[in-house]
């Protein structure tokens, strides 16, 4: 199969080397990042390009791993390609951007994609939509080639997803962020966490709303005023803890 990307992003990086390994051949790369463009294109032996219209209409696959507010634009650009199945990574995108194409359709890793950390695609659950029959098969041929578990959802569907990998992964991580901020601000080490941060994913993967635990659950509220006034009057912080405390007292109380 012959894979073409646009993008050299941190998607691109990590896809790229594994459809390589799969025996794909990794056609075209383009990329607006010349430096990063060509380093990708060596390292999988593709052709480097940096105008999009140019792309080879190869009648195999070409992936948009572009940034989800770039979709758009990129497809303006590209040519009518008649025979090649045009696919994006997007959680968030509707498969209907991609409507001006015969074939097309997404396939979207649920995970945090970063170029410097190698991802073990094998433990990644994908998401796929293909646009016909032909595309979701193309696209499912491509989904095993990185070994995880394969889903075919619908774009509503994925939109949900894709709030709920929100809520559980970026927000999280904001908050622990947060935490990170505090600790440091007292001279505390952050790693103390460490455990309490496991046994909270383990039990969240359980059942998150058996596991929760808490001065909001319990309505202390002598201990939620201590908090408050331990953020010093950052009232940004403030507001989180409230909000946060307010959800927690509310779906337990029903």
């Amino acid at each position: 199969m012959k894979v073409s990307i646009i993008g050299s992003g941190n998607v691109a990086q990590q896809l790229a080397p594994v459809f390589k390994r799969n025996k794909c051949i990794i056609y075209e790369i383009c990329s607006r990042n010349p430096a990063k463009g060509k380093a990708l294109a060596k390292r999988v032996g593709a052709a480097f390009i940096n105008n999009i219209s140019k792309v080879t209409d190869t009648g195999g696959v070409i992936i948009l791993a572009v940034k989800d507010d770039a979709i758009e634009e990129v497809i303006k650009k590209l040519p009518a390609l008649q025979n090649t199945l045009v696919i994006h990574t997007s959680g968030a995108t509707d498969i209907s951007v991609l409507k001006r194409f015969k074939s097309s359709g997404v396939l979207w890793q649920v995970q945090t994609i970063q170029a410097r950390t190698k991802v073990d695609f094998r433990k990644v659950p994908i998401v796929i939509e293909g646009s016909n029959t032909p595309a979701e098969k193309k696209l499912a041929q491509l989904a095993r080639m990185l070994n995880g578990r394969v889903y075919i959802f619908d774009s509503y569907q994925r939109s949900v997803l894709h709030l709920s990998a929100v809520w559980s992964n970026n927000f999280v991580n904001h908050l622990c962020h947060l935490a990170e901020q505090l600790l440091k601000k007292h001279r505390l080490p952050y790693e103390i966490l460490g455990p309490l941060l496991m046994s909270t994913a383990e039990n969240a993967l359980k059942n998150p709303g058996q596991s929760q635990t808490g001065p909001a659950l319990r309505r202390d509220k002598k201990s939620m005023a201590k908090h408050l006034t331990s953020l010093n009057n950052e009232k940004h912080l403030q507001q989180i803890y409230t909000l946060l405390s307010e959800s927690i007292a509310k779906i337990n109380s029903k």
